[in-house]
């Protein structure tokens, strides 16, 4: 049978320990009952200076905001009308990469052209700058990729048409990244 301690140091501590971890739990709790910082942030107490900061930003004139409504909205227009559509601003070239060597080609007629240094390069670039400032858009050259993994182009024929394409626009089409 469990006996009562006969010491008073005992009978003092097992009713503490019960009230630390009592307190401890209650330490672990004050985290959930505050208002987080983020909050606080985001909706700021409102005080008497910010209301009349406030107010005297706004203007009171009607006509002014409906002057600041149009204005907004023929920036709006602008800025959509400069961005466009892309089939309207650009004229794109593609050339492909050959799956079994890695050699660059575009198809003229039915017939593979290739472009095969930096001469043929500049000639293509040349002529196809010539076709797109004719359209009246920018020239845009797209260096498809093989569509099957085959090991080409190796990373020094990327780095040599790189080299080709450096003064106009370009993009090579991965399809495996």
């Amino acid at each position: 049978m469990i006996e009562r301690p006969k010491r008073a140091v005992t009978r003092f501590f097992v009713p503490l320990i019960d009230v630390l971890i009592l307190l401890f739990c209650i330490f672990l709790l004050m985290p959930f009952t505050q208002v987080p910082t983020e909050e606080l942030l985001i909706n700021p107490p409102d005080s008497d200076q910010q209301r009349k900061k406030d107010a005297e930003e706004l203007p009171k004139d009607v006509q002014t905001l409906q002057r600041e409504l149009e204005k907004a909205r023929r920036e709006l227009s602008q800025l959509k009308m400069e961005k466009g559509n892309l089939s309207d601003r650009l004229s794109v070239k593609v050339l492909e990469i050959d799956p079994r060597n890695g050699n660059l080609y575009y198809l003229q007629d039915r017939t593979r052209v290739m472009v095969d240094n930096q001469l043929a390069a500049d000639t293509i670039i040349r002529s196809h700058t010539n076709q797109a400032k004719l359209a009246g858009k920018e020239p845009f050259f797209l260096l498809l990729f093989p569509r099957e993994a085959t090991g080409f182009p190796e990373q020094s024929q990327i780095d040599t048409y790189s080299k080709w394409f450096q003064e106009v626009q370009y993009q090579f089409d991965k399809p495996f990244r």
